[in-house]
């Protein structure tokens, strides 16, 4: 009865909106807010953002009265997907009289502007969920992320599925975009830290009927769905309809099937979708009251979008008050932990601006719920709402609400990027295998990728090359492939300078460069790490049976394989074992340490089991992609990933830790993947052997 009342209140203030405020008369000074909008307003939702951002505009100016400070907000648009947004973005990230942005709704175009006001002190709102946006540009302090990230949400999706009774799980998404990036690199992850089976990642942005009747042959019990856009929904529909099989799995939608475009683009093609979308807090009641009062049910985000809205209202009442900036206030905003002033209607407002007036912290909530933001970087919220819902009769019907309370989370900063792994593999005490006295070390540090885009490898590799150098390694002890293009390429603000971290040291820095990338094929490691020098490969190792071998890899990777820059087939499971037993046969090593940072590197890493003497560490197994990790938003690159970092930060705390711990560091940090380590069984003693035979300062 309680929430019946609640709701029915809403409705009430809702529909008196626009009606004479009881206040007390009281001379307010206002402030004009001026309020960009930047969304889709196609398949009816320019209707829906007018319903909602007016609306909040009126409840705020309605609750100002009687104040001491008050706002007026004042609202332009702009269509993301018709107005050429690039300059859109340009535009606004100059105008110093428009106080904050609200839109993005689609993670592509929130990334552009993100860029450019990444800069420029310019604040963006945005309901979009991409976990690499938000990891990105938050930490900034001028995107406010107003969801979780689809990394929770493929998480409850999951979850939904396991509740349905499923044991096993497939994904389609569009591995090319922004948005179903997140989903591609999460899925597998997640799936068997909740004791799911992945059957494998098909793609919507290739020959979706066959990408989709190959998930639908997979023997997944459910099939996650989360395509970019409206229209392949309804081709992944069609292609589901069509399939001939015995069983078809179940499919899950993200949220990118809920929406009023979806039902003016799918028609009747989308009755019995099933899925889950971010939206209100049931409990607000924001949703029963939008739809009496503006007759349609709310599409996604508005309950994100109003709240946005509202905050940029109440932030502009606190730098009125205060004298703050706009960043300052917002974080002093999300910061307030007193009593609740409730939720997002008039008298709410009211009550949230009086406190803020009269210098309190309210602890605040809005139409989405608790507006609780990551304790360390303020900008995103923590915790999300997430519908259940089903297409019946051209309407949306909610099943039921999940949040993400008991995940398995590390915590809950950054939207749900830090889950981190539990499912470790056993290491014994195998003491079977005995070596002779080590002579020389020596290392061949290879990045396959090249491009301003992909920094991130060869900062990492050239980051293991000054590691070497300080541990004793002398240049014509060290191979090093990269393709050398970071260092004076235009996009470089620095030029000579390379860094895995923001203000770190140079690791360009006198880096001896023996070959580029693109002048070698991948039979080419195989000799060189046999010896086989020749005219055109002069710089080999030379090592012996009575030598340590280190082998760094980092690039991309593909299911099956590792990536060598734009080679068809790259570097697979095959040419691994052609490799390992050519090293094998020549006795080219005492003992070689092969350590992988790549997507996948699991399929290939995992041949080493067949080699003795041979220890692989890879970032990922064989299902899943490894994570970027430190970005610099001046350059707009990922600096380094966590596995690299990871092992940067073991070699510099202890060169003497056991390698039974190097592995256990190496998967409690690497966020979102599974590290792997292969050959333990034929190593030897993995707690008695250090990282000291290669990484120690020669005595």
């Amino acid at each position: 009865m309680k929430r019946l009342f609640y709701i029915l209140s809403c409705i009430v203030l809702l529909c008196a909106c626009e009606q004479e405020n009881s206040h007390e008369s009281q001379s307010t000074d206002y402030e004009v807010c001026r309020v960009a909008v930047v969304l889709p307003m196609e398949g009816g939702l320019e209707e829906h953002w007018h319903n909602t951002l007016e609306l909040c505009a009126k409840n705020l100016l309605q609750a100002s009265q009687g104040l001491e400070k008050g706002v007026k907000i004042e609202l332009e648009w702009y269509d993301e997907l018709r107005d050429d947004l690039p300059q859109v973005a340009a535009r606004l990230a100059e105008r110093d009289d428009v106080t904050a942005v609200i839109g993005g709704l689609y993670s592509g175009d929130a990334k552009v502007l993100a860029d450019a006001f990444a800069l420029s002190n310019k604040p963006l709102f945005t309901p979009a969920t991409t976990e690499q946006l938000v990891r990105a540009y938050a930490s900034g302090g001028n995107l406010w992320a107003m969801t979780e990230t689809d990394v929770t949400q493929c998480e409850v999706l999951l979850s939904k599925a396991i509740q349905y009774g499923a044991k096993s799980v497939a994904l389609i998404a569009d591995e090319e975009s922004l948005y179903g990036q997140t989903f591609t690199d999460w899925f597998a992850f997640q799936a068997q830290e909740l004791g799911l089976e992945p059957k494998g990642v098909w793609s919507s942005a290739g020959d979706i009927k066959a990408n989709t009747h190959e998930a639908l042959a997979s023997g997944a019990d459910y099939i996650i769905c989360a395509p970019s856009e409206v229209d392949v929904v309804g081709r992944i529909v069609q292609a589901y309809n069509s399939f001939q099989g015995a069983e078809r799995p179940k499919l899950l939608f993200s949220d990118i099937a809920y929406g009023t475009d979806v039902l003016t683009s799918l028609g009747t093609l989308s009755e019995g979708l099933e899925g889950v979308c971010f939206g209100s807090d049931p409990e607000s009641g924001f949703d029963v009251a939008y739809e009496v009062y503006f007759g349609t049910q709310p599409t996604t985000g508005e309950a994100q979008i109003y709240d946005a809205c509202m905050l940029i209202g109440y932030a502009s009442v606190l730098m009125q008050t205060t004298g703050t900036d706009f960043r300052k206030a917002m974080r002093q905003l999300v910061d307030g932990r007193e009593t609740s002033t409730d939720s997002w209607m008039t008298e709410d407002m009211h009550r949230t601006m009086q406190a803020l007036i009269e210098g309190k912290h309210p602890d605040l909530r809005g139409a989405s719920g608790n507006l609780n933001f990551d304790p360390k970087v303020y900008t995103n919220v923590t915790a999300t709402v997430y519908a259940n819902y089903l297409i019946y009769q051209q309407k949306y019907v909610v099943l039921d609400y999940n949040t993400t309370d008991g995940s398995n989370r590390a915590d809950a900063t950054l939207a749900g990027w830090n889950w981190k792994a539990s499912q470790m593999q056993e290491l014994g005490t195998w003491d079977d295998v005995t070596y002779g006295p080590l002579h020389e070390r020596w290392a061949l540090l290879v990045a396959t990728s090249d491009d301003w885009q992909n920094y991130r490898h060869q900062a990492d590799v050239l980051n293991i090359y000054q590691m070497l150098r300080r541990c004793g390694y002398d240049d014509d002890h060290i191979v090093l492939v990269v393709e050398d293009d970071l260092a004076q390429n235009e996009k470089n603000l620095e030029p000579g300078v390379i860094r895995t971290r923001i203000e770190g040291e140079n690791v360009y820095r006198d880096a001896v460069v023996d070959y580029r990338t693109s002048q070698l094929a991948t039979a080419d490691l195989q000799k060189i790490l046999t010896g086989e020098s020749s005219e055109r490969l002069p710089r080999v190792l030379h090592a012996d049976s009575d030598d340590n071998v280190f082998f760094f890899w980092s690039g991309h990777g593909s299911p099956g394989r590792l990536e060598w820059l734009d080679t068809p087939n790259g570097f697979n499971a095959a040419d691994a074992e052609a490799m390992l037993s050519a090293m094998e046969e020549k006795q080219t090593f005492r003992k070689l340490l092969w350590m992988v940072e790549t997507c996948f590197s699991g399929g290939v890493g995992c041949v080493v089991d067949n080699h003795p003497r041979m220890l692989c560490i890879t970032a990922a197994n064989a299902n899943e992609t490894s994570k970027a990790d430190i970005f610099d938003m001046k350059m707009n690159v990922w600096m380094s990933n966590r596995f690299t970092s990871s092992l940067q930060d073991c070699v510099t705390e202890n060169s003497e830790m056991p390698l039974s711990d190097l592995y256990y560091r190496l998967f409690h940090n690497t966020v979102g993947s599974h590290v792997c380590i292969f050959g333990a069984k034929s190593f030897g003693n993995l707690h008695q052997q250090t990282l000291s035979e290669w990484f120690a300062e020669k005595p």
